[in-house]
């Protein structure tokens, strides 16, 4: 388990965000929990899985790349928990687009699971 992201949360990442003075700052505190949180996805960290992609989200609201989240979406919509599928809805509207490849799993996955 990777302390830095089970560590922070949403509301910490979006106070160092901000408090950052220069936009290098903004970017190292980005490229930071970018990287904790893919190493949270290679470890296949469920627990945190739903705050993960709600920083993911976040990231991709300022104008990074977050392409590497967008499976974790697909994972939340078939777990059973309601607050999991609730995120992985929301992160999936949000980090894909038409013209994304991940589309056709996407709807594949939304036909085979009763949600």
């Amino acid at each position: 388990m990777n302390p830095f992201s089970s560590g922070t949360r949403l509301r910490d990442m979006i106070r160092a965000i901000r408090a950052c003075k220069t936009a290098a700052e903004e970017r190292a505190v980005v490229r930071k929990e970018c990287a904790a949180i893919r190493a949270a996805i290679n470890e296949n960290d469920q627990d945190y899985r739903h705050r993960n992609l709600a920083k993911l989200m976040f990231i991709h609201m300022l104008g990074y790349p977050t392409h590497f989240g967008q499976m974790e979406c697909l994972k939340l919509i078939a777990s059973t928990g309601f607050p999991e599928k609730r995120i992985g809805y929301l992160g999936l509207m949000l980090l894909l687009d038409e013209r994304q490849e991940v589309l056709m799993l996407v709807t594949n996955s939304l036909k085979q699971y009763p949600n």
